[in-house]
């Protein structure tokens, strides 16, 4: 299997899941392999943040003033801000491919991009940081 790269509140995890054979598998996370217990529900491999939620639901995301997190799961398609740039409130940031469809992230407020905590082409998790405003 492929190697992914995932951001976690800023933080980037290279995973590659190297075996399995029912509910265990080797994970090498960052270099380092891990003996993990797979979880299932509903017949297919979820993230443990959905487990017991229904299908397709998400969660209430909270942030501090100035922080754009990720509403859902999902894969950074492309970019439209960099750090520098001045945006309006409700101008478009980024694209997030989530389940197939894209979603644009909007800015909540207009402000100056600080940080950019994401890469094109990464896989992010619900609530994770993608972007500061100052």
């Amino acid at each position: 299997m492929a190697t992914r790269k995932y951001v976690i509140d800023g933080q980037s995890f290279s995973v590659e899941i190297v075996a399995g054979a029912g509910a265990l598998c080797d994970v090498v996370v960052n270099g380092k392999r891990h003996r993990v217990e797979r979880v299932v529900a509903e017949s297919r491999v979820m993230p443990p943040a959905t487990v017991g939620a229904p299908p397709g639901a998400t969660r209430a995301v909270r942030s501090a003033p100035g922080e754009v997190r990720a509403p859902m799961a999902g894969r950074v398609v492309h970019l439209h801000a960099r750090p520098g740039d001045a945006v309006a409130a409700g101008a478009p940031l980024m694209v997030l491919d989530a389940m197939k469809m894209e979603n644009i992230i909007h800015a909540p407020r207009a402000g100056r991009v600080h940080e950019i905590a994401i890469d094109a082409g990464d896989t992010v998790l619900q609530g994770a940081l993608l972007l500061r405003l100052e």
